[in-house]
């Protein structure tokens, strides 16, 4: 059988741990957020331009059937 040491550290090695570790993590995450929230703005304002064209196309194919179905009432 193996045995496994229990390793105990003291309070100030666990917060230099905290500190410097988590730190990172923490700047990680920041950067992320940030690419995050960019890559966002990015997908809607291809939206909004997908939808601009979608309301061109819509006006542009539909348009001449609107004036043939009004040009047979008038």
């Amino acid at each position: 059988m193996t045995e496994t040491k229990e390793r105990y550290v003291t309070y100030e090695e666990f917060n230099d741990f905290k500190r410097h570790d988590f730190q990172e993590v923490k700047d990680d995450i920041k950067d992320l957020r940030g690419e995050v929230k960019a890559l966002t703005q990015r997908v809607d304002s291809i939206i909004t331009t997908l939808n601009w064209y979608k309301y061109i196309f819509v006006l542009v194919v539909l348009l001449p059937f609107i004036e043939r179905l009004v040009s047979r009432f008038i």
